[in-house]
C-alpha cells in the first residue's frame, strides 16, 4: 500500500514507457441495499488524521477496520459498523510519527486485529474485546546484497528500511506480509515473532515493489508489484500481478507472471477468480479487475466520468476487501486538498469475494 509517493518520479517513469486453524470461511453478507454493479456509495468520511490505506471486512458483522498512513501523525485504526458509523479508535501504542503510518489490516477468527506499522516496522495486534494491544511481529532492515555480504539481505540497488505493508492469513495460520521496499515476502509463524523470508526476486526492486497478496483457489500466493523497473518495455513503470504456488512443506515454487496492469496497490479475488486491483496512479483512480487465466483487463471501474464527477471522487484507491457483492474501498487521497476525499467507498462489482482464511487460537 503506498502512501505519501514521489509522484514527480512516478509520472517521469510513466511519461518514459507509458492452534486451531479452521478452514477459510465465506467472506461476510451483503450490507442493506446492495449496490448496483459499477456503482458507488459513501460509507464513511474518515476522521483525522485521515488518509486511509489498509481495509479489512469483519466476516460475522460486515463491519469494516482501515488506519491511517497519513505522514507524521498518529497511527489510528478506525472501526466502523457496516452502516459507516464510526464505532471506535484504537491509536497504535508507542508509534512514532513516521513517513507512514498504518498500512495493511487483516483479521483472526478471534476477532482480533493486525495493523502493519511502518514505525518500528511491525504488525500490531489489537483485542477489540478489551482494547489491549501487543507487538505480534517485526521485520528486518536488511542490507543490500552484495558479495560481502554473507547473511540475510534485500536484492535492491539501494538500501532502505523495511516497509511491512500488505498481510494475508494462510490456512496453517502463517502470515505472509508483503513489504513494499525490500523486494521481500515474509512470513510470520503462527504465533508471531521475528519474521522471515519467504520470497524474494531482484526483478521487484522498485521504489513500490510487493504490494497487496491474497491466496487463491489453488493455494498459490497472488500479489502485486506496484512499478517495475525491469528493463522490459512491456512492464517499465507499470504495476505486474504475479503467483506463487507452495509445496508440501510451504516453500515458494516457481514465480509465475500473471498480468501487466496500471499501478497496483491492495489485491483482491472474486469467486470468479477474477483479481481486483485499486490503482494508486492519481491520473487513474480505478479499479482495475483482471482475467488469470489471460492476463487480460476484463472491467475499470466505475466509469471515468463517475470516478471524477461522484460526490467523493475516487482519489489514489489504496485497499479493497470484498462485502456481499461489493468491494469496500479505502479512497486514500494522496494528493487530495478537500479532507472529504479521505473516505471510504463501496462499490459493487456483481460478485461475492473468495474466502480469506481467518485461523482461531494464535497465541
Amino acid at each position: 500500500m503506498t502512501q505519501r509517493r514521489p509522484w514527480a518520479l512516478v509520472l517521469a517513469v510513466l511519461a518514459i514507457c507509458f492452534s486451531g486453524v479452521p478452514e477459510a470461511v465465506a467472506e461476510p453478507a451483503t450490507a442493506p441495499e446492495p449496490v448496483g454493479y459499477g456503482q458507488t456509495r459513501d460509507i464513511a468520511v474518515v476522521p483525522l488524521p485521515g488518509q486511509p490505506e489498509g481495509m479489512a471486512v469483519d466476516p460475522v458483522d460486515g463491519s469494516i477496520w482501515s488506519g491511517s498512513n497519513r505522514p507524521n501523525s498518529a497511527a489510528d485504526v478506525w472501526h466502523w459498523d457496516s452502516h459507516g458509523r464510526l464505532l471506535d479508535t484504537y491509536s497504535l501504542m508507542d508509534h512514532e510519527p513516521a513517513e507512514h503510518g498504518v498500512n495493511g489490516i487483516t483479521l483472526d477468527g478471534d476477532g482480533r486485529v493486525y495493523a502493519l506499522d511502518y514505525s518500528g516496522t511491525r504488525a500490531v495486534r489489537i483485542d477489540p474485546a478489551t482494547g489491549t494491544q501487543s507487538v505480534y511481529a517485526t521485520f528486518a532492515n536488511l542490507p543490500i546484497c552484495a558479495e560481502t555480504v554473507s547473511t540475510a539481505c534485500e536484492p535492491s540497488p539501494v538500501d532502505r528500511p523495511a516497509w511491512p505493508n500488505w498481510a494475508t492469513f494462510a490456512p496453517d495460520g502463517t502470515l505472509y506480509v508483503s513489504d513494499l521496499n525490500q523486494a521481500t515476502v515474509w512470513k510470520v509463524p503462527a504465533g508471531g515473532g521475528a519474521a522471515e523470508i519467504w520470497y524474494q526476486n531482484k526483478d521487484f526492486a522498485s521504489i513500490y515493489s510487493v504490494n497487496g497478496m491474497q491466496f487463491d483457489s489453488s493455494g498459490r500466493l497472488n500479489f502485486v508489484v506496484t512499478m517495475s523497473l525491469t528493463p522490459d518495455i512491456s512492464t517499465i513503470g507499470r504495476g505486474v500481478v504475479y503467483r506463487i504456488a507452495l509445496d508440501s512443506n510451504g516453500s515458494p515454487g516457481p514465480l509465475e507472471r500473471i498480468a501487466v496492469v496500471a499501478q497496483g496497490d491492495g489485491l483482491a479475488i472474486g469467486t470468479s477468480g477474477r483479481i481486483y486491483l485499486p490503482i494508486s496512479n492519481p491520473l487513474i483512480n480505478s479499479i482495475q479487475v483482471v482475467d488469470p487465466n489471460n492476463g487480460s483487463i476484463v472491467a475499470e471501474l466505475p466509469t471515468l466520468a463517475d470516478r471524477v464527477t461522484r460526490s467523493i471522487p475516487y482519489s489514489t484507491p489504496a485497499s479493497v476487501a470484498f462485502r456481499g457483492t461489493s468491494l469496500i474501498v479505502s479512497n486514500h487521497g494522496l494528493l487530495a486538498i478537500d479532507p472529504r476525499q479521505w473516505a471510504i467507498l463501496e462499490l459493487g462489482v456483481g460478485e461475492t469475494g473468495l474466502a480469506l482464511h481467518y485461523p482461531t487460537g494464535i497465541s
